[in-house]
């Protein structure tokens, strides 16, 4: 069952990293500005936001496989059609519409493992978002492997509509386990209260700014203010990705001998290191290096603060999960557009400072948050 939640989760996220790198050929095609396709990223998000959000919830409910199949199998549907969109209002509609039921398949095979798997909480999800980082990193790959073969904007999404397809038919195949009914079923908004799952949720939230942040204005960045050739400047954003996947894949190995608030702790502080190094230094090799420190030290954020937050109730694991990833997606709606707005005022270095001023801030949060689990602790143990 694990495989099913890591191959759902590298599906939708390599979905979500086809539309960037389309997007010129997309804006030709259909014949629209840049302005109008902006638009689409926002609708990505929006249906993200309620599919991811919505659909975890479901999975407490309904009956898990049903629902993971019908949404496997719409994204399929979805990304199919879309290769046959001439108008740009259908094509937002769809957009919208493929991200609010397709979306939910990360989440739903994510709430399953955790359900499943509660002891091997921060070792699957690091290793569930490391296939993610790999999905992101592998859109563009695919994107470009269609071009050099020729191939339109549109068949990238069809191949990824074959992929949705076996995704399905792997559901469909699998045993998965219905939800057991909690000891006590609560609401998202008693859910809401924890301070853990609400800090989480919230750090979750801010941790987009140093990701999507960053990364979606780095190939800008490069070719624009660093003035290095546009072939170049797209690869920095697969030096840094290839830190994401590696500071993921290291998170299992760094729990044998650190705990997890640690960790993150940790991890913060490497990312605000690399950061201000990135900004500081004036070498271009040097800050396509630090791309990767960078991504090393943000890769292990998002995962431990998943793992942080849906510890809190096990037993309702589609709920919280639901409550993290939107979280996440309401990250993903406001980060990137706030960073290019502030970008078109001051430009996209000085920018980075705000990236740098909410790294520190979460650090902070971080260590208040390892100085309290340590002074629970012992709060805890049973009386000799």
């Amino acid at each position: 069952m694990p495989a099913l939640a890591f191959a759902s989760n590298f599906l939708w996220v390599l979905v979500l990293g086809l539309l960037g790198p389309s997007l010129p050929a997309i804006v030709s095609d259909l014949g629209i500005s840049y302005a109008q396709a902006g638009l689409f990223f926002t609708l990505l998000s929006l249906g993200s936001f309620f599919g991811t959000s919505l659909g975890s919830i479901a999975s407490d409910r309904l009956p898990r496989k049903a629902l993971f199949a019908a949404c496997a199998a719409l994204l399929a549907a979805g990304l199919l059609v879309l290769g046959f969109m001439r108008s740009y209002v259908l094509a937002a509609l769809l957009i919208f519409l493929l991200s609010l039921v397709g979306s939910p398949v990360g989440a739903v095979g994510q709430s399953i493992m955790l359900g499943m798997f509660p002891s091997r909480r921060e070792r699957n999800l690091s290793l569930m978002a490391s296939f993610g980082a790999v999905g992101s990193l592998l859109a563009p790959v695919l994107v470009s492997i269609n071009y050099s073969a020729q191939l339109a904007w549109r068949w990238p999404f069809t191949e990824a509509a074959v992929l949705a397809f076996l995704l399905f038919i792997a559901v469909l195949a699998l045993p998965i386990p219905p939800a057991g009914p909690p000891r006590e079923r609560r609401g998202v908004l008693a859910i809401l209260k924890n301070r853990r799952v609400a800090g989480a949720a919230v750090m979750i939230f801010f941790s987009i700014a140093i990701d999507l942040g960053f990364s979606y204005w780095l190939t800008e960045y490069f070719a624009a203010e660093l003035h290095v050739s546009l072939r170049l400047s797209s690869s920095v954003v697969g030096i840094y990705l290839a830190g994401i996947v590696a500071g993921r894949f290291l998170i299992p190995l760094a729990l044998k001998r650190i705990s997890p608030e640690t960790h993150l702790g940790l991890s913060l502080s490497v990312a605000l290191a690399g950061i201000l190094l990135f900004i500081l230094v004036s070498s271009v090799p040097a800050k396509a290096a630090l791309c990767a420190l960078y991504g090393l030290g943000v890769g292990p954020v998002f995962p431990l603060l998943m793992a942080r937050g849906s510890r809190e109730f096990p037993e309702q694991s589609g709920v919280v999960t639901g409550v993290l990833f939107g979280g996440m997606s309401l990250g993903g709606m406001v980060f990137p557009l706030l960073v290019g707005s502030i970008a078109a005022g001051i430009g996209i270095a000085r920018t980075y400072w705000f990236c740098a001023v909410v790294a520190f801030g979460l650090l902070v949060a971080a260590l208040f948050g390892l100085r309290a689990s340590a002074t629970e602790r012992p709060a805890r143990r049973p009386p000799a």
